[in-house]
């Protein structure tokens, strides 16, 4: 995937390098540098926080997956490794065109969609990267990660805040063609609740500490669960108005299991925290108090597994849209990895967040189930 950053020039110049198209990518001002580095950085779209991100969360769920080995600790520190140093190479280039080309970043986003929704991915990322800090060294580092954790929230917020603003406000008016993408501000939110959860169940940090993560997460989910289900029936409407869905366009699709993936992971999380001990140790009020935690905390996991049932059914959908078009097209063999086309990128980085929820739909599930056995003296 690194490779693809060095071979912009290969994609249209009408599209972004992830090869996602938008009514409004049309700039008639300016024209690219000619200089080969300088035309790259006009062309590298945020779109490229995605591979990051989607590497972000498998490191995530690798290092939770119930199915442990021997090597897939190893492989998880190696894959949040990689995340980080992809992350920040990324950061880094992006930058560099902000400064390089300022007009026309503003420009792009000003007007087109999927370069605001993609900047949500740099809080996405930044929050599964603590997450692993919390993981791996929560019990020594409980502090700088919870500090970190308030750093990502803060860009989640204004992720879920100034994206859809700007979006509303600035852009081209009209929901026709609106990409799934546009749910990637409420990821970011989600993410946010997610790492909370982490946060509060693996750092050692006190109840003073844990109950205000809990809370904000809680907030955060309720944000993120009202506009995804919002924005999904805006997206649901543009398939029963479009005949097929363009190649260049099925695979973000994928996208849509995110909010709920996350959203259920938040909901776990968070009733796990609940359900230890952080609201009995706080005990003030009427709602932080003993009583109050053992019915919120199976709320919140029952909540989360209703909340993967729906992501569930846009992974499916997704996969069997993105499926049908390849075979329409006889490029099935595209699916094992070749990614020469104009929407390959596109079809690749979604793919790589969609089999990061199909595993972390699995170990859910398995967790669920372990538990739930467990509790009632079964042995498994």
């Amino acid at each position: 995937m690194i490779l693809l950053c060095f071979n912009l020039e290969g994609f249209p110049q009408n599209r972004s390098p992830a090869g996602l198209t938008s009514d409004s990518m049309s700039h008639e001002d300016d024209s690219p540098p000619v200089n080969r580095f300088s035309r790259a950085l006009w062309h590298f779209s945020p779109q490229w926080f995605l591979i990051p991100q989607g590497t972000g969360i498998i490191a995530v769920l690798l290092h939770q997956l119930h199915y442990q080995f021997g090597a897939l600790p190893i492989l998880a520190k190696i894959v949040w490794i990689y995340t980080i140093a992809l992350f920040g190479i990324t950061l880094a280039l992006y930058i560099l065109r902000v400064i390089i080309h300022p007009h026309h970043v503003i420009h792009k986003l000003r007007t087109d969609l999927l370069e605001t929704s993609c900047l949500a991915s740099i809080s996405i990322t930044f929050t599964s990267i603590i997450e692993m800090v919390s993981l791996q060294y929560g019990s020594s580092a409980g502090l700088p990660a919870y500090i970190l954790w308030c750093i990502s929230t803060a860009l989640a917020i204004i992720a879920v805040i100034l994206i859809p603003y700007t979006q509303l406000k600035l852009q081209p008016p009209g929901i026709e063609h609106i990409p799934p993408s546009i749910l990637l501000p409420v990821i970011a939110a989600l993410t946010s609740a997610a790492g909370g959860g982490v946060i509060c169940t693996s750092a050692n940090i006190s109840p003073r500490l844990q109950v205000p993560t809990i809370i904000i997460s809680y907030l955060e989910v309720g944000t993120g669960f009202a506009l995804a289900l919002a924005f999904t029936a805006i997206v649901l409407l543009e398939h029963f108005n479009r005949t097929y869905p363009t190649p260049s366009k099925v695979y973000q699709d994928m996208v849509l299991c995110g909010p709920f993936g996350q959203g259920g992971f938040a909901l776990q999380g968070l009733g796990t925290a609940v359900l230890q001990g952080s609201f009995a140790s706080y005990n003030r009020g009427t709602f932080l108090t003993a009583e109050a935690a053992r019915p919120i905390a199976y709320i919140s996991q029952w909540a989360g597994l209703m909340s993967w049932g729906f992501g569930t059914f846009w992974w499916c959908f997704a996969t069997y849209g993105g499926l049908g078009v390849d075979i329409s097209v006889g490029r099935v063999y595209q699916l094992c990895g070749a990614v020469g086309e104009d929407y390959g990128f596109a079809r690749a980085a979604c793919l790589v967040d969609g089999a990061g929820y199909l595993v972390g739909c699995d170990g859910y599930l398995v967790e669920f189930v372990y538990c739930q056995s467990n509790s009632d003296g079964i042995d498994i």
